[in-house]
């Protein structure tokens, strides 16, 4: 009987920090779709090594992968959410990458900053979020750095170029350079 009152709390307490977090975040960790997945990894240049962010990492579907396709690189995969944040620490144990760095962060702290040496930034963040990113990219990021944005536009940035793509899902990317 304790063992299901166990399983019981912790879904329980799994669950409201999920919504919770979502409230907090204004969006719920979606993982991106295997083509819009795919497509990202494309624009990134053939041979890249240089350092990658995942802004909002939720589960880790973009961040594990792009450690594994570019193991030149280092790769920072960034969430605030703690119940995602915890299952990328746990999937870490499964598929070691030791190019990845996991960090629990809120992107828009005023004590946050972006790594000098990030050579390009990965996410799947609404709109409203990238607008309030949209400073903190531009002090901290060095100019001509590339952004690929899944299915939502940085408001207020003009794109390098939109890639519509065939999935109902994640119907385009969003191609920047820091200004």
């Amino acid at each position: 009987m304790l063992f299901e009152y166990s399983v019981l709390a912790f879904v329980v307490i799994t669950c409201s920090l999920s919504l919770i977090y979502c409230v907090v975040t204004g969006i719920s960790p979606v993982p991106s779709s295997k083509g819009s997945k795919k497509h990202m990894f494309d624009l990134l240049p053939a041979g890249f090594s240089g350092e990658v962010c995942d802004l909002g990492a939720g589960w880790g579907s973009l961040a594990f992968p792009l450690a594994q396709r570019f193991p030149k690189s280092q790769v920072y995969a960034y969430e605030i959410s703690p119940v995602p944040w915890l299952v990328m620490q746990v999937r870490r144990i499964f598929q070691i990458r030791q190019n990845l760095t996991i960090q629990r962060v809120n992107m828009l702290n005023k004590s946050f900053a972006f790594r000098a040496e990030t050579a390009a930034v990965v996410c799947y963040l609404h709109s409203e979020a990238l607008e309030r990113l949209r400073p903190k990219l531009e002090r901290d990021l060095n100019t001509g750095t590339l952004i690929i944005s899944n299915v939502f536009e940085i408001p207020g940035w003009q794109p390098e170029a939109v890639h519509e793509i065939d999935d109902g899902f994640c119907p385009q990317i969003y191609v920047y350079r820091v200004p």
